[in-house]
């Protein structure tokens, strides 16, 4: 079955949401646990309080690493599905970027050898490692997010098709940008607090239950201030028009920028309100289920449920952009002029719906395997296993 180049854009489009919302999802748990892991600090002796972090460390710690197959899937795609936009975001946020992977790079031995030596100062660096391994990550993507709408200073030479970034890692950290970046972190703060409510005993319980419902709130108050920036502050990209073959002429579009236009984006096709509505729900109705004890497991997926709604607002607020350039509208990357081939997507849907379908198979599997006995950690668990857990 052969679909026409428009079907095969819009399908890639959809499926690489597909793929951020699974990494955003599974990921984002692991990195709100580590971002609360230093400040566990309730009790007198530190051993008492590097047991109650190992409990939070053994949540994630065997599957952390899988998580990561799902950002791996999405760069792949973006290198052969948009390849501009690849090259266009890796060389021009290559610092940025940069800085992620070898943020990245403390959370291997973090997890594996934070426990190998009793010593408190081991111990503390390393839970300070596995901080920044989140922290950096959090805040870069959310930068980034937050900068698609703001615009990238990308254009292109006419002639040879070669993009050029005009600014500088600092032009990053913007009033809308540094919002974005906020609500990121407490959305995955909620997460990860959903995430041990559900998997740790019943002394930990509490503190989870008040700091999921704290980090749910501040997320949807940075969430309802990026609507009010974009209305009134953030200047929006509308394409009036998009050449009939965009593939043979990328900078030939027509785009109108002007301040709230991501807001009448959004508002012109009462469909897409549906996503953002949902982040509202789903936040409260997993804030407020936090409480109850029979519906932990509720609570965590209203919370995934949460996220998932906000990387789909933010796609349908952005289409059919892509990245749109802040210097030269008219040569915004967007899903008709960045695409590979007919032939190349095809090809691709046919190879990555299965290998797609596996992964995510043997991801639930995983999990099952690893909760069955036993669906959350306490402190005598740490304690009895200590030589064998992290």
């Amino acid at each position: 079955m052969l679909f026409d180049l428009t079907t095969l854009q819009v399908i890639w489009w959809a499926l690489i949401g597909v793929v951020l919302i699974l990494y955003a999802t599974t990921s984002g748990f692991d990195f709100g646990v580590t971002l609360l892991l230093p400040f566990m600090n309730r009790k007198v002796k530190f051993i008492d309080n590097d047991n109650e972090r190992r409990v939070l460390i053994n949540t994630v710690a065997p599957t952390w690493d899988g998580n990561q197959v799902w950002l791996i899937f999405a760069g792949g795609a973006l290198l052969v599905i948009w390849p501009v936009v690849y090259s266009s975001i890796f060389s021009g946020l290559y610092i940025a970027l940069m800085c992620v992977l070898w943020s990245f790079f403390l959370r291997p031995p973090g997890f594996d050898y934070r426990s190998k030596l009793p010593s408190p100062i081991w111990r503390k660096m390393w839970d300070i490692g596995l901080f920044i391994s989140a922290f950096i990550p959090v805040i870069v993507f959310g930068l980034l997010i937050g900068n698609l709408f703001v615009g990238l200073p990308i254009f292109f030479d006419p002639i040879t098709l070669r993009s050029f970034y005009m600014g500088n890692l600092s032009d990053l950290f913007n009033m809308f940008g540094i919002n974005v970046a906020f609500a990121t972190m407490c959305m995955f703060l909620m997460h990860g607090a959903a995430h041990l409510n559900r998997r740790t005993g019943h002394e930990l319980n509490p503190m989870f239950k008040r700091a999921q419902q704290l980090f749910g709130f501040l997320f949807l108050v940075f969430f309802s201030l990026g609507w009010l920036l974009l209305y009134v502050h953030v200047k929006g990209y509308v394409l009036v028009h998009s050449p009939d073959q965009a593939l043979l002429h990328p900078l030939s579009n027509v785009v109108i920028r002007k301040t709230g236009m991501w807001i009448h984006n959004l508002v012109s096709h009462p469909s897409h309100l549906v996503a953002p509505i949902m982040v509202y729900v789903f936040t409260i109705v997993s804030m407020l289920s936090a409480n109850n004890k029979g519906r932990k497991g509720f609570s965590f997926w209203c919370s995934a449920l949460a996220i998932a709604s906000t990387v789909i607002t933010f796609g349908v607020t952005l289409f059919p952009f892509i990245v749109p350039s802040s210097v030269l509208p008219g040569q915004s990357l967007t899903v008709w002029n960045s695409t590979s081939s007919q032939y190349t997507l095809m090809g691709m849907l046919y190879l990555t719906v299965p290998m797609l379908l596996i992964v995510f198979a043997y991801k639930i599997w995983s999990y099952t395997i690893l909760w069955r006995k036993k669906s959350y950690l306490e402190t005598k668990d740490v304690v009895r296993q200590s030589n064998v857990l992290y």
